[in-house]
C-alpha cells in the first residue's frame, strides 16, 4: 500500500493512455477513485469529469503527481502556471511590471514603495526550497515580461547568494533589492530595441549598454550607494574588460560582483527567438571555464558549489526519453553529471544526455 502525501491535481492534467502507477482518489482524498495499475481511458476521464459537479479535482500520492505534472503531455505553460501560482511568483512579477511602466520614478523608487517587495522576496527564500524558486526562474518568459522578470530572477539569485555567503539579514535585503533594481535603467531604452526578437546591430548594442550609466542616474540619492553601484557595474569585469566604465579589481564592490553572476546566469537559462535556453547543468560549466569574461572567482566557486548541492538527487528526463536521477555534478564538468536510470549508473555524453531537469514541484 502506498503512503505519503496526498497533492490536488486537476482532472483535465489526466490523459487517454496513461497506466496509473498508484491509486487516485476524490478530491477529498477519502474515496478510492482508480487503483494502481488501471489505465485511463477516454470514458473513465469523461466520468471523473463528472464528479462533485464543479469541482474538477483529484487527490494522487506526491510521486504521481511529480510523473504527471513533467509529462509531456502537460503543456510547458501549465506547468508553469502551477508552478509559479505555487510560489506566488506571479503576483511578485506583475507588481513589478506595474512599477516599472509608470514614468513617474520619483513617485514609486523609494524605500516605502520598494521595501514590500523586497520583504516578500526574501520571505519567499525563507518558504520555500531554492530548487522550486529555480524553476520559476528556469520556464521561458514572454518577450514583452523580460525586463520584469529578469529582474525579479536576478533578486531571487542575489538573495540566495547572500545566504549561501551567510552575510547578515540587512544585506540580504540590500542585495534583493539591488537585483530588483539593477537593469532599471531599461525602462529608458526604446522598446522597439528592448524587446527585438533578434539580436541587436552593433549602434543598438551601444544604446543598450547605456543601460548601467541611466540605471546610475535614476537611482542617485534615493538607495545605499551599494544599490546603485551594483546597477552600475555589475556589467564589470576584473580584468577591466567590462562596461560602461571599464574599471576593474577593488573598484568593482561586492554587490555588483554578485549581482554579475546572477545575471549572467538567469540570462543564459532564458530563450529568446534568436538563442535558445541552456540547461542550468551547461551554465555552470560556462561558469567554471570562464566563458562570460572575469568574474569574482570566489564567488562563483560559492555559487556553482550550493547549485551544485541544489541540483544533486533531482530527476531528470534523458535524451532516450527515460527518466534518471542525478547522482553527482563534476565541478569541472558539470554538463556531464552522473546519473542513475534505473540499474544503470553512468556519465551523460553527447549521445545520452540530460533533456530536462524535473525541478518544478
Amino acid at each position: 500500500m502506498s503512503s505519503g502525501q496526498l497533492r490536488t491535481l486537476p482532472v483535465e492534467y489526466l490523459w487517454d493512455g496513461l497506466v496509473l502507477k498508484d491509486d487516485i482518489f476524490n478530491y477529498t482524498g477519502a474515496v478510492l477513485l482508480l487503483p494502481k495499475g488501471e489505465t485511463i481511458t477516454r470514458a473513465k476521464l469523461e466520468k471523473l469529469m463528472g464528479f462533485y459537479g464543479d469541482n474538477k479535482n483529484i487527490m494522487v500520492y506526491e510521486d504521481t503527481y511529480l510523473e504527471i505534472m513533467s509529462d509531456e503531455h502537460v503543456p510547458l505553460e501549465i506547468r508553469q502556471k502551477v508552478t509559479e501560482n505555487q510560489v506566488g511568483y506571479t503576483r511578485l512579477h506583475k507588481d513589478i511590471g506595474t512599477l516599472f511602466s509608470s514614468p513617474d520614478y520619483e513617485y514609486w523608487l523609494n524605500g516605502e514603495k520598494m521595501e514590500p517587495l523586497i520583504q516578500q522576496v526574501a520571505g519567499k527564500l525563507e518558504d520555500f526550497d531554492p530548487i522550486t524558486i529555480l524553476s520559476c526562474i528556469n520556464f521561458p518568459r514572454p518577450m514583452d515580461e523580460e525586463l520584469q522578470r529578469h529582474s525579479l530572477n536576478v533578486a531571487f539569485l542575489n538573495g540566495m547568494q547572500a545566504e549561501w555567503l551567510n552575510l547578515p539579514k540587512e544585506e540580504v535585503n540590500t542585495l534583493v533589492l539591488a537585483g530588483l533594481l539593477h537593469d532599471i535603467g531599461k525602462t529608458m531604452i526604446p522598446e522597439e530595441i528592448l524587446n527585438a526578437p533578434r539580436r541587436l546591430t552593433e549602434d543598438e548594442m551601444k544604446i543598450i549598454r547605456m543601460h548601467p550609466v541611466y540605471s546610475d542616474e535614476l537611482l542617485q540619492g534615493k538607495f545605499d550607494d551599494n544599490v546603485r553601484l551594483a546597477a552600475r557595474h555589475h556589467h564589470e569585469k576584473l580584468d577591466g574588460m567590462g562596461y560602461p566604465d571599464g574599471i576593474a579589481e577593488d573598484d568593482i564592490g561586492m554587490y555588483a560582483r554578485i549581482t554579475a553572476i546572477s545575471d549572467i546566469y538567469d540570462a543564459m537559462v532564458s530563450a529568446r527567438s534568436y538563442k535558445g535556453a541552456r540547461l542550468p547543468l551547461d551554465v555552470f560549466d560556462m561558469l567554471y571555464e570562464e566563458e562570460f569574461g572575469r568574474l569574482d572567482r570566489s564567488l562563483v566557486m560559492s555559487f556553482l558549489k550550493n547549485m551544485r548541492e541544489k541540483y544533486t538527487n533531482k530527476q531528470v528526463v534523458m535524451s532516450n526519453g527515460r527518466r534518471g536521477r542525478i547522482l553527482f555534478i563534476p565541478l569541472n564538468d558539470a554538463d556531464h553529471p552522473i546519473i542513475r536510470q534505473d540499474d544503470e549508473i553512468r556519465q551523460t555524453d553527447d549521445e545520452w544526455y540530460c533533456r530536462e531537469i524535473i525541478s518544478i514541484f
